[in-house]
């Protein structure tokens, strides 16, 4: 009976012992589910980046610019140049531009050859407003002098395709002699260019204008014009139709078509150039000689003016 009650009773003590170790006494899942819970707390403390409260302000500054950047990453090199190239090119963009051209133009009977340069500036009156002068400087003959002032004003439309344009264009005859319709002339203007696909822009320019006031012995003017406008950029380069203007005389009933491509760059810098050239021939009907030509572009852009 003795042996009995020490035996029970070393059996309860070794059930007691074992009952209250903490690594016998609690469950196996349980231990796992709270070690879990345990880990994002230890990886938060052994996190080696210091509190923002631990940083100076200017390491603060950089490190919040530093996320930033990395959030919004800026456009790449190629996409900003693809899209200067694109308004450089775009006449319903509206941007600063002051353009000069340089043109050589002969006939196949006597080689006579002519040169223009033109400046061109393109003024963003409002965000949706541009006005387009053109002042030519001739040379021709042996002869030099300025054209008549051309002016167009466009009131633009954005619309799901691209741009619808309507304005009116004027001529001012201030040229030299040689150069000068001797007439005042006005007219409406429409435009539109479709931008569906990137990379491309096509459309058209067209305006006509009549002649309402001027020298009485010069010659009334009624002359349609019209601009087809294709254009493929990719990355700063482009090309596309020929930039030249196709003409109808409406009173002598002739007309001339430049057929051509233009080729060209927008070379970054802290003012962009546009630099580009064209080669066109001109077919001309009711008997005058058909004309060839080369065209050089030089075009200075003002990124900060640029609204398109």
């Amino acid at each position: 009976m003795t042996l009995i009650n020490s035996g029970t009773k070393i059996f309860l003590l070794l059930a007691l012992l074992l009952l209250s170790s903490p690594s016998l006494a609690h469950d196996p899942d349980e231990n796992d589910a709270k070690e879990n819970e345990q880990q994002p707390a230890q990886a938060e403390d052994t996190d080696s980046e210091p509190h923002p409260t631990d940083l100076s302000d200017a390491e603060n500054a950089a490190k919040v610019a530093e996320r930033a950047a990395a959030a919004h990453p800026a456009p790449n090199a190629a996409a900003q140049a693809a899209a200067m190239a694109a308004a450089a090119t775009d006449p319903s963009a509206v941007l600063t531009q002051f353009q000069n051209f340089f043109w050589t133009t002969g006939n196949s009977d006597d080689n006579n050859i002519s040169n223009t340069y033109l400046l061109q500036p393109v003024l963003p009156l409002t965000k949706n407003n541009v006005l387009r002068p053109a002042l030519p400087v001739v040379n021709t003959s042996g002869k030099t002098g300025i054209g008549d002032l051309f002016l167009l004003d466009i009131f633009l439309n954005p619309v799901k395709s691209g741009t619808w344009g309507w304005g009116v264009v004027g001529s001012v005859p201030i040229g030299n002699d040689e150069f000068t319709t001797d007439k005042w002339q006005a007219g409406p203007a429409l435009l539109y260019m479709n931008k569906t696909k990137p990379g491309f822009l096509f459309g058209i320019l067209g305006y006509n204008q009549w002649s309402f006031a001027g020298k009485s012995s010069a010659p009334d003017v009624n002359i349609f014009t019209y601009q087809p406008i294709f254009v493929n950029n990719r990355d700063g380069w482009y090309w596309g139709w020929t930039d030249q203007t196709a003409t109808y005389n409406w009173k002598n009933n002739y007309s001339t078509i430049p057929l051509g491509l233009r080729f060209g760059k927008v070379f970054h810098a802290k003012t962009p150039l546009n630099a580009a050239v064209g080669f066109y021939y001109a077919l001309n009907n009711k008997g005058r000689e058909n004309t060839f030509g080369v065209k050089f572009t030089a075009t200075f852009i003002k990124p900060n003016m640029l609204k398109h």
